[in-house]
C-alpha cells in the first residue's frame, strides 16, 4: 500500500534517501490519512472459532458471549447441523463451507470436537455474574452483533435487559413464563435451549441442582435461591403445563436431551 502511494504521489526524481525514510513512515500516517491496515484482519486470524487441537483458556479468555456460542456451534456446523436459533441460522448459512443437512453427520464430530465443545461450555458456564452485568453495562446495542450479546447476557442473567415492548424468549425474561407458554415462543429454541428452559422453571421454585455445571449456570442468576427442602409441589399448575408444552416440543426434536446416573452429564450442554 506505501509503496503504491509513494509511486503516485512523489515526483520521479527524488533522492533515494529521502524515498527510503517516507515509505518507513507513511505505514504510520495510514490511519490519519483513513487507510485501513491489514494487521486487524491478520489478528482475527490467529484465534479462529474452530480448532483440531484441545482448546485451551487462552484460546477463550476475552472472547464475547456472541464469539463462545460461535466456537461450540461451529463444530456442529461443520457436520451439517440444521439451526433453528434464527441468528445462528443466519451466521452459518451466510458461510461458504456449511451444508446443511436433514440429519447431522456425527460422524464428522470427533472425540476431540465434543471435548472442546465441552470445554467451551464449561467456560461459558463459568463466568461470573459480576462479569455478565459488566456485559450488559458496555456494550451498547447498536449493531446486530451488540443486540445478540445484550440478549445472551440477559439469557445467563435471567433478567430482560431491554425495552418492555421487544419481542424476547422465557430463556432471556423468565417473567414470560409467568403466563402459558405458546409453541410459537419455541420456535427459535434448539433441545439444549430447551432443556435449559425446563429447568429454569424448576429453578424459579427454588430446586437444587445436582450437576455442578447447572450450579455454576445458576450461580449469575439473583433471583435463583437453591432450598434442600424443595419438592415438585412447589410447582404451579401453569408450570406444569408449561413443562408438558416443552416436553411436548422436545419429543418432536426428537426426545429431550437426558443425563447419565449418579449426577453425570452426557454432554448436553455442549450441544448446538
Amino acid at each position: 500500500m506505501g509503496g503504491f502511494l509513494l509511486r503516485f504521489f512523489m515526483p520521479k526524481k527524488l533522492c533515494p534517501m529521502l524515498v527510503f525514510v517516507l515509505a518507513a513512515l507513511l505505514p504510520l500516517a495510514l490511519p490519519v490519512l483513513g487507510c485501513k491496515s491489514a494487521a486487524p484482519a491478520a489478528k482475527e486470524q490467529e484465534r479462529p472459532l474452530y480448532y483440531s487441537r484441545e482448546i485451551t483458556n487462552d484460546d477463550l479468555e476475552g472472547r464475547t458471549l456472541r464469539e463462545l456460542t460461535l466456537m461450540r456451534n461451529t463444530i456442529y456446523a461443520r457436520a451439517g447441523n440444521r439451526f433453528r436459533k434464527k441468528w445462528l441460522n443466519d451466521y452459518f448459512s451466510a458461510q461458504s463451507w456449511y451444508l446443511p443437512l436433514d440429519k447431522t453427520d456425527e460422524s464428522k464430530v470427533t472425540a476431540l470436537d465434543r471435548k472442546n465443545a465441552q470445554i467451551i461450555a464449561n467456560y461459558d458456564a463459568a463466568i461470573s455474574r459480576d462479569g455478565l452485568l459488566e456485559i450488559q453495562r458496555s456494550v451498547t446495542p447498536d449493531t446486530p452483533e451488540n443486540k445478540i450479546e445484550m440478549r445472551l447476557a440477559s439469557m445467563r442473567l435471567g433478567k430482560w435487559a431491554g425495552s418492555a415492548d421487544e419481542d424476547r424468549t422465557p430463556l432471556e425474561d423468565p417473567t414470560l413464563l409467568d403466563k402459558q407458554l405458546a409453541v410459537d415462543q419455541l420456535k427459535d429454541f434448539s433441545r439444549r435451549d430447551l432443556r435449559l428452559l425446563r429447568n429454569l422453571i424448576y429453578a424459579r421454585r427454588g430446586r437444587p441442582f445436582r450437576s455442578d455445571l447447572l450450579k455454576e449456570y445458576f450461580q449469575a442468576v439473583d433471583w435463583y435461591k437453591a432450598d434442600s427442602d424443595y419438592t415438585d409441589a412447589r410447582l404451579t399448575d401453569l408450570d406444569k403445563r408449561n413443562i408438558n408444552v416443552i416436553r411436548s416440543l422436545e419429543g418432536q426434536l426428537g426426545g429431550p436431551l437426558t443425563d447419565w446416573e449418579n449426577k453425570k452429564e452426557d454432554g448436553w450442554f455442549s450441544q448446538s
